[in-house]
Formats: C-alpha cells, structure tokens, sequence
C-alpha cells in the first residue's frame, strides 16, 4: 500500500482549562471553539449551488454503492480537504516503529517498577480500574468520562497534533481521573512534529516524554505556524508509547481492541475523501484503500454489531455527529499508524532507572502531587 510521505494532558474544570479562552500569544488570536453541532438541513437549505450539486452527487453514489451513511452541508465542506488532512507517515516507519516498541516495552517496566516503589510505602493512587474488556460487543470510552471534547483544527493541517494530543488527554483521565485540556499550539510550534502542511504523531510523543506539552489556557490554540515559545511551563508529561502493529500498519482488530482497553484512546491515520468530509451520521464504509492516509484521528471505540470503530475527530462540533463519526473496520485504510501513548501519573516520581532510558529529557519532571 502506498503511504504520502511526510513533507515539510481531581478533575479540572475544562472551562477554568482553557478550553474558551480568550488569551493571546503573540498577537495571534485563539480559535473559537464551537461546542454545539449545526443543523445539517438549515445549513444546506441556505447553501451555494455547487455545494448543493457536491452532496447531490454524493448521495447518488452513496445510492448506487449501497453504501450505510448519510452526508450533509458540514462545516469542514467549508475548508479545502487538503488543509484540513494533514497526516503525513515517515517513508522508514517500518524501521521505526520496531525500535520504538523495543524502547516502549522498557520504558513501560519501569514506569510499572516505578509504580510499585511507590505502592511499597502503602500509598494509594486515583487510577480507575479500565472497565474494558477487548471480547465486549460494544465499548465507548467516553461512557466513563475518559474522552475531552471535540476541537477544531480550523484552516490548518494540524490534525496530527490533535490526534496525538487526543489519545494523550484520554489516557492522562485514565491514569489520574481527571480531564485536562492540553495545548495543540504548544505542540504544532514546539515539538517538531510537523507544521500546518502536515506531521506525525512519532515525534509528538517522544516530546511529550522530554519535555511536555503546555496547558490550553496557557498556550491557545490559533491555528498558525509561529516560533515556539518556550517560556511557557509544559506541565502535561507522557512516560511511553508504542505502535499496536509491529511494523506501524493497520493491526488487526483484536490487537486494536486490545489496545485500545490497555493504553486508552488511541492516535489512528485514515484516508478521508470528499465523502469523509461531507459525513453527518450513520457507518461510513467507503472502500478507498488505494491513497493510503491523510488524516489524523483519535479512535475512542468500537461496536461489533455494525462492525465499527467510532473515532473523534477535529473538524469541530459541525462535522459529523458533533464531531464524532462511527467507521468501518475495513474503511479507507482506518487504524493505520495506530500508536498508543501512557500519561505519566502524576502521583509518583519516576525511578533513576526510568530517567536513563531517556537520553534526550529536556526538561526535567515536574514533582509528584500529593494526594490521594
């Protein structure tokens, strides 16, 4: 299959977070970020002509193909596709990817051995037991409050960053109980990922293990390539990540089920089209598996009975159903690239053993947090 080439974190409240900011950073004003989905109809009743005769071909397609979705006048028909995908895998991931799951297994061990020094002491830890079984019929991890709300990438190819940012914001809730808002910003202009021309979540999450993404309020998302600034603290910290395929492909469904309970959501690639773009509901079974990927998505879920995965995306609360769209196992070459990244928790100090496996740390961890 061929693959486009990259070119070029007690609960918070998610308000007092950042998530409606009105901060500036370098005069850049931050994106709003809508929090209720539009009427599809009304959108498209008062909609141009050629966007009319787009959805009118669509469904015509959709008819004659058979196909099991609805589409509709999105906010993302707004947007150029190609400004809004913006994945780009690396052309040695096959190379990468089984040295990176050879580092993430020993970074795991001793986060776990870092954990268990702590539980020596008879400390306790918030962390919620994972109510997730990958055998179950059906499982949403949004159910037990484990998924932050959609955002809006707007204008800019930075769905990579918020497909990372995404799976990272799932597993912190995991691992601490508690819903953050962590900064895309921070990472599109810090971390070296990528640009709004596109990037990878590689980068974002050994980053995220040296030197951290900054907080939403602190950092405001603005859509834009500017230069990183780094007098920002960057409190939002990851411990490990891997690829659940050995050589960064597609894994099969029960690996991703797997997962998918173990790590919590997980950073997934996808092709999306025209179709894609213009989704409102129902499963998308579009059968385009010879572009390889473009976009970035957070997978959340899945559901046996119509043989889906239900991911959240970043095209805003006017895409989809309220951001959210349930896809086909098979669909346009969904699970690519699928990495699982674990927040670090924040109870306790990671051993010296642990530090050593970290020859690039940047910025040291920040204390552990008292508590119960």
């Amino acid at each position: 299959m061929h693959v486009r080439q990259w070119r070029g974190i007690a609960l918070v409240s998610l308000a007092a977070a950042g998530l409606f900011s009105g901060a500036t950073i370098a005069g850049q004003k931050p994106i709003p970020q809508a929090t209720k989905p539009v009427v599809y109809g009304q959108r498209e009743s008062a909609a141009a002509p050629e966007v009319k005769q787009r959805l009118t071909t669509l469904r015509e397609r959709i008819k004659t193909e058979k196909l099991t979705f609805e589409v509709g006048y999105t906010t993302a028909l707004d947007k150029p596709l190609e400004r809004l995908a913006g994945t780009r895998a690396p052309a040695d991931l096959k190379e990468k990817a089984k040295v990176q799951n050879d580092l993430a297994a020993k970074l795991l061990k001793a986060d776990q051995a870092s954990r268990d020094a702590y539980l020596k002491g008879k400390q306790t830890l918030p962390e919620m037991k994972r109510a997730c079984s990958p055998t179950a019929a059906k499982f949403d991890w949004r159910t037990s409050g484990k998924v932050t709300p959609v955002r809006d990438q707007d204008g800019c190819g930075s769905c990579w960053a918020f497909t990372a940012i995404g799976a990272f914001e799932g597993s912190h809730a995991i691992r601490n109980n508690a819903l953050i808002d962590a900064s895309e910003q921070s990472v599109l202009n810090c971390s070296g990922g990528g640009s709004c021309g596109g990037g990878w979540w590689s980068t974002v999450f050994d980053w995220m293990i040296a030197s951290g993404a900054a907080t939403e309020a602190a950092y405001p998302y603005t859509a834009t390539d500017t230069t990183c600034n780094t007098g920002i603290a960057t409190p939002n910290r990851a411990v490990a990540w891997g690829y659940v395929d050995p050589a960064g492909g597609i894994p099969p469904v029960a690996d991703l089920k797997k997962a998918l309970c173990e790590h919590g959501p997980i950073a997934v690639a996808v092709f999306a089209t025209p179709a894609f773009q213009a989704y409102t509901s129902g499963v998308f079974n579009e059968q385009d598996t010879t572009h390889g990927i473009n976009h970035g998505v957070t997978l959340v879920g899945w559901d046996d009975a119509t043989n889906a995965w239900l991911i959240k995306n970043s095209w805003g609360s006017g895409w989809g159903m309220a951001g959210y769209m349930w896809i086909a196992y098979n669909s346009n070459n969904i699970g690519f690239g699928a990495a699982w990244v674990e927040a670090r928790n924040v109870r306790y100090r990671l051993t010296d053993e642990y530090l050593k496996l970290i020859p690039k740390l940047t910025k040291p961890f920040p204390p552990e947090r008292a508590g119960k």
